[in-house]
């Protein structure tokens, strides 16, 4: 009989003993089940690589491994990325407004060298009054096209320093993630200060490079 009761007080522990561990495997598998995380930044951002052809990352892989940690590169990246986008576009803008300009200088050499060569009648002071007149113009116009060029510069370069500093920016909270370390403030300065160093060089470049101000541009 007492081997009898012995046994059974070892089922009843054994019994006991092993429901702990299938409630913590049941609520595991539930949690689980219930937030399914990705685990690379290639399973998050699938569509965000398919529809660019390379790899990017997106925002959806860094809120799911980063979480609140996540808002201020969020908020940079965003900001870096319409500002790029900005640049890219007014960079080609200027770019054809310097093509435009050495079109013009091109056409009136021509035109002037041509007119006052071919008209014999006009001699003596009228004929250096409009070589002068016509130099006067060119001048003019190689002013406005440098001007045209100095701008595209500052665009491309803003462009330039802004894509390296977003790459930046992922890589270094992707090497976070990776080995399990925080987003502290002293990265996220680190970050606005370069962001803030370069609307400074974009702002000396584009006001050097303009004659009259256009304090639209600074409105972004």
């Amino acid at each position: 009989m007492s081997m009898l009761i012995r046994i059974s007080l070892v089922l009843l522990l054994s019994l006991f003993a092993a429901l702990p561990a299938a409630a913590q495997t049941a609520t595991t598998a539930d949690q689980e089940s219930r937030v399914a995380s990705p685990t690379s930044f290639l399973e998050a951002c699938a569509e965000k690589i398919e529809s660019r052809g390379r790899l990017r990352f997106c925002d959806t892989y860094f809120r799911d491994k980063l979480g609140t940690e996540a808002d201020a590169l969020l908020y940079l990246r965003d900001r870096i990325t319409r500002l790029r986008a900005g640049h890219e576009a007014s960079s080609a803008e200027k770019y054809q407004s310097f093509l435009q300009a050495i079109y013009i200088v091109a056409f009136l050499t021509i035109a002037s060298i041509v007119l006052i060569a071919s008209d014999r009648r006009i001699g003596g002071t009228a004929k250096w009054a409009g070589l002068t007149s016509t130099a006067a113009l060119l001048v003019m116009v190689v002013i406005v096209a440098m001007g045209w060029l100095g701008k595209y510069r500052a665009e491309y370069s803003a462009q330039v320093e802004l894509g390296i500093l977003r790459d930046r920016i992922e890589t270094e909270a992707a090497q976070a993630i990776a080995t399990k370390q925080q987003i502290t403030p002293e990265i996220v300065r680190g970050w606005t200060k370069d962001f803030s160093e370069i609307g400074r060089r974009f702002a000396e470049n584009y006001g050097a490079a303009t004659v009259l101000p256009e304090v639209d541009r600074f409105n972004n």
